[in-house]
């Protein structure tokens, strides 16, 4: 494989084509101190003498969230909601992404509504297969909330006491590093296939399961050339990450910082209902700008490496005339 002009061809694609830096970006998207009124919950850095800091931590958190629950619940789902929307659009702007660059190769003229309206064409389909792939990911996820849930009900009715509970955290690390060995190399495995059959279900128009079974072939017969694709964009995607830090270091401070300073200088940090909005919408902000930045990587990583899928499924087979 040429990968000069594999890399190459991917940023002219681009390039000449700046509606795909805003497929990007939509693909690219996953208080202070003091004497503030009571209700607040306030924790102070304890001096040597607290040795009843846990009671007295639990007693105030419990008038917390006994104030604010309802609040940071009502964040939270919101949030899930948005997060549901963002993915949503992730897919179908990948979707489109793939789509785009292949036409554009075949000589067509493509538009952001003609590649969005694409991606949302498959969108369905592009939810099973991350889903299906993703499942044993989902699952665990789901069996640890529940665990984390159920532990949080107990202590709260135990009035904080954690007593007791030392043999369920030996199983749960126990559990949680038995689980590693076998989800690390797997989720390496997913992230390699997936691109693929992603292409596989856009291009060839297959179904969820046959799509899996095609990425995992294209994998299969093409694998070193994919293993240095991999390590180049990893590389690019280092310099990348660098960028991105640099633009949103200055937003994660705006939104974190005094509550960080506040810490680091033993004073007291107050969570009212401003600073819980606070750290909301400057994580929302993070989440934007981050994405912004990204644009540009994944735009072109996108259009590399349905080029180089073009020429994975193009090659002649061993045997065939």
């Amino acid at each position: 494989m040429d990968y000069g002009n594999l890399f190459r061809r991917g940023w002219e694609i681009v390039w000449q084509n700046k509606y795909l830096f805003i497929l990007g970006f939509l693909a690219a998207l996953g208080g202070g101190s003091g004497g503030n009124s009571g209700g607040n919950f306030n924790y102070s850095v304890p001096g040597p003498s607290g040795s009843d800091v846990p009671a007295e931590m639990f007693e105030e958190f419990t008038q917390f969230w006994t104030q604010y629950g309802g609040l940071i619940l009502g964040l939270f789902c919101f949030f899930f909601i948005l997060g549901i929307v963002f993915w949503l659009i992730r897919l179908a702007a990948v979707g489109g992404l793939i789509e785009s660059v292949d036409r554009i190769e075949a000589g067509e003229k493509m538009s952001l509504g003609k590649a969005f309206s694409a991606g949302v064409a498959r969108i369905w389909s592009l939810v099973g297969l991350s889903v299906l792939l993703n499942l044993p990911f989902i699952l665990v996820g789901l069996l640890f909330a529940s665990f984390g849930g159920s532990f949080f009900v107990t202590a709260m009715r135990n009035g904080g006491d954690f007593a007791g509970f030392e043999p369920a955290f030996g199983g749960f690390f126990a559990c949680l590093g038995l689980l590693a060995c076998f989800l690390v190399p797997l989720g390496i495995v997913v992230a390699i296939v997936q691109p693929f059959a992603m292409r596989g279900l856009v291009l060839k128009q297959l179904g969820v399961v046959d799509s899996i079974r095609h990425g995992w072939q294209v994998v299969r017969d093409n694998i070193g050339d994919i293993l240095l694709l991999g390590i180049a964009f990893m590389v690019i995607g280092f310099l990348f990450g660098l960028v991105t830090l640099v633009f949103t270091l200055p937003f994660a401070f705006l939104a974190a910082g005094p509550f960080l300073l506040d810490a680091i200088q033993g004073n007291t940090i107050d969570f009212g209902v401003t600073e819980v909005l606070s750290l909301a919408f400057g994580g929302l902000c993070l989440g934007l700008v981050g994405a912004a930045v990204n644009s540009v990587l994944t735009a072109y990583r996108s259009a590399t490496v349905t080029l180089a899928y073009h020429q994975f499924v193009q090659k002649p087979v061993i045997g065939e005339p």
